[in-house]
């Protein structure tokens, strides 16, 4: 029973080292990795599980779009009449084929709708919102700058005079040292500084009211949107396209415009310069829903709305997360843990089997000698052991023939003299004797079987 018990303490330590080598979660250095993306998947605040549901329920055909755009031909929908969600910024990178693929399909007749996250900062956006400004352009042609880009855009005074009012600004900068002026220097660089994002985390998620412009059919019973964001944003304003029309549909609390219809082809692109306004947690404010209502109508009877989860995190090819989180790969680890415990306790062998000794045979007895022999005793020595036993035996097939050999040389010339014996043969036998005589290695088990052979013939 003692040994039972051992050998289950050690299936238990076993099984906890297999636990935290392989199963148990390895802490992760990026600091998003828990934050609520914009999904289909995702039920907290910034996902589109809410919207989602209550398209499947309204019984228009969702899909969460976890390819790349260069599939969109191989989905098996309709070529027109369909709507794409596409939440930026991005944390799974555009391919140069994707764009071009993108394009010919808003084209053909379908609706891109981006909502990028410039005007709201939710978390799953923080800081990253000049990123946005770039996969906008890339997608769209249609650029945003800061208030303070725009200034110095339009602002006619000279480039070198402006460099200089810089140059001096900075140089004040560096000369602040107590606290209040370094307190000062941080708020002007906040105002004059680079054009980065420099968003801080707010106690309470702040709102963001739109206003709609006027009458339009995707504006139909909207008379305002809001975002929600989680940290302090940027103003962010439209720069005007050069080679083609933006229609602005709602404007922020300044008048600069935050939705916006560019007209692609038989398509259209639709931009929200905030990110949030279709999560579960602002979809039911304002009139968000009935806008997103409005554009689903736009779409055709059969046409397909796609959220673009890949773009998120969310890849059809593998998905780690979610495999740790399917119950039945506990339940299947569960029964083999059960079996293996029941393999160790109850069918293996604790004790090994106790070796009977048995008397060796005459066989293995020669075979044991033999290897002890020729272990200890030297090759040279072994070799002119047998060669007195062959001459002696050479000594007495002699006698028989009438001749008195009885020394060495006069065995060497009878044999010399024999019919039955090849010169060649006699010729390596003298040198492995030279070798033996000489104490040099020489290969035994050839000499046994030469003297063998010269043997047999001797007696015939």
């Amino acid at each position: 029973m003692r040994e039972r018990g051992i050998a289950f303490l050690l299936a238990l330590a076993a099984l906890a080292a297999f636990y935290g080598l392989w199963l148990r979660p390895a802490p992760t250095l990026d600091p998003d990795a828990n934050i609520a993306r914009p999904t289909t998947a995702e039920r907290r605040g910034n996902g589109y599980a809410g919207l989602y549901e209550w398209l499947q329920r309204s019984g228009v055909e969702v899909r969460s779009l976890r390819d790349r755009y260069s599939t969109l031909a191989e989905l098996g929908i309709p070529s027109r009449g369909n709507l794409l969600v596409l939440s930026l910024p991005a944390v799974e990178v555009f391919h140069s084929d994707e764009l071009s693929a993108l394009d010919r399909w808003v084209r053909s007749g379908n609706t891109l709708l981006i909502t990028a996250a410039l005007l709201d900062q939710p978390d799953w956006a923080a800081r990253r919102s000049a990123g946005a400004v770039v996969e906008i352009e890339s997608l769209t042609a249609i650029e945003f700058e800061t208030q303070r880009a725009r200034e110095a855009r339009l602002d006619d005074t000279p480039l070198a005079q402006r460099v200089r009012e810089a140059d001096a600004r900075d140089a004040r900068r560096k000369k602040s040292q107590d606290e209040d002026t370094i307190e000062e220097g941080e708020s002007e660089g906040a105002v004059e500084g680079d054009d980065v994002d420099r968003g801080e985390l707010l106690d309470v998620p702040e709102k963001l009211t739109l206003t709609a412009t006027g009458p339009h059919v995707l504006l139909e019973g909207v008379k305002s949107l809001e975002l929600v964001t989680d940290y302090s944003a940027q103003e962010w304003s439209l720069r005007m396209p050069y080679d083609n029309f933006v229609l602005t549909l709602a404007r922020t609390a300044s008048g600069e415009g935050a939705l916006f219809e560019q007209r692609v082809g038989e398509g259209r692109v639709l931009l929200s310069a905030g990110g949030s306004l279709f999560t579960n947690r602002a979809l039911g404010k304002a009139d968000n829903a009935r806008l997103f209502a409005n554009i689903v109508k736009r779409m055709s009877s059969d046409g397909v709305v796609l959220f673009d989860d890949l773009r998120q995190g969310l890849s059809a090819s593998y998905n780690p997360a979610r495999f740790y989180e399917d119950p039945r790969l506990f339940k299947t680890l569960f029964i083999l843990l059960a079996l293996w415990l029941v393999w160790v306790l109850g069918s293996t062998r604790l004790r090994a089997p106790v070796i009977e000794a048995h008397d060796p045979s005459e066989a293995e007895l020669v075979q044991r000698a033999g290897g002890l022999i020729a272990r200890t005793v030297s090759p040279a020595k072994t070799a002119l052991h047998l060669f007195d036993l062959f001459f002696a035996g050479v000594a007495r097939a002699a006698r028989r023939g009438g001749g008195g050999a009885t020394e060495r040389g006069d065995q060497w010339r009878w044999l010399e003299n024999h019919g039955a014996i090849l010169p060649q043969e006699l010729d390596q036998l003298k040198t492995w004797y030279a070798d033996a005589r000489s104490e040099r290695k020489l290969p035994l088990v050839p000499l046994q079987n030469l003297l063998d052979s010269m043997e047999k013939r001797l007696k015939t």
